[in-house]
């Protein structure tokens, strides 16, 4: 899998995959929050690995990068994966609240209160104590800069209905029964959005289906490559 390049979600970092091969970078803020400048930070990665064309995945966060990098350099991506992710922009409330989170965080850094807000809306109500140790985990040490400038790229992301709808590779769209950010109804619309979509459930997970069932996850994204050939 020395093609597959998989983006973590927010806010956490490379840990959340364990898939053998596959290139995971941990994504940085840096300059003015904006996921076209993360998208460039991607390709950035890519050119220092010698990767021309690659098979693109993002969950959540890492999704909306994704989308970013195709807007820049559609001609860099054979295939998708995206994981309880969407392809619309944020409603203002969800704007308000991404603010208001960025602005706690640089008052008042990292902390349990950061994991305690975000863990009942990453994982199904019975994920295993390794998935909530392991999550809570990169949750606290990430750096206040990074998620506050996170927080305030994805707030102002433009929707990629167009930038989708354009592409034509073979693309893979997995979303967790128990994911309450981007519940299936919403995976269901962005796989009708994609020409070449293979849509997928992954039953008892929330919002990462890489951390709480990696074994399974691992087992749909290689089956979907040996289906359309990549």
């Amino acid at each position: 899998m020395d093609d597959l390049v998989l983006l973590h979600a927010f806010p956490l970092d490379a840990r959340m995959w364990d898939v053998p091969g596959a290139l995971t970078p941990s994504l940085r803020g840096h300059g003015e929050p904006d996921l076209d400048t993360a998208a460039a930070q991607v390709l950035a990665v890519l050119d220092e690995r010698g990767l021309g064309t690659v098979v693109l995945g993002g969950c959540s966060m890492g999704g909306y990068v994704a989308m970013a990098l195709l807007r820049r350099a559609p001609e860099r991506v054979k295939g998708l994966v995206f994981v309880d992710t969407k392809h619309t922009a944020d409603a203002p409330e969800a704007v308000e609240t991404r603010h208001a989170m960025a602005d706690r965080v640089e008052r008042e850094g990292v902390g349990e209160w950061l994991a305690d807000a975000m863990l009942p809306n990453l994982l199904a109500p019975d994920a295993s104590d390794t998935a909530r140790a392991l999550v809570r985990t990169m949750i606290l040490e990430q750096r206040a800069e990074d998620v506050a400038w996170w927080q305030r790229a994805m707030a102002k992301r433009p929707d990629s209905t167009d930038v989708l709808e354009s592409l034509d590779v073979p693309s893979l769209v997995l979303v967790g029964e128990h994911d309450k950010l981007t519940p299936p109804d919403v995976a269901a619309k962005l796989a009708v959005t994609l020409r070449r979509s293979t849509s997928e459930r992954i039953e008892n997970v929330g919002h990462l289906p890489p951390v709480e069932q990696p074994d399974e996850f691992r087992a749909r994204l290689e089956r979907w490559r040996v289906q359309v050939g990549l």
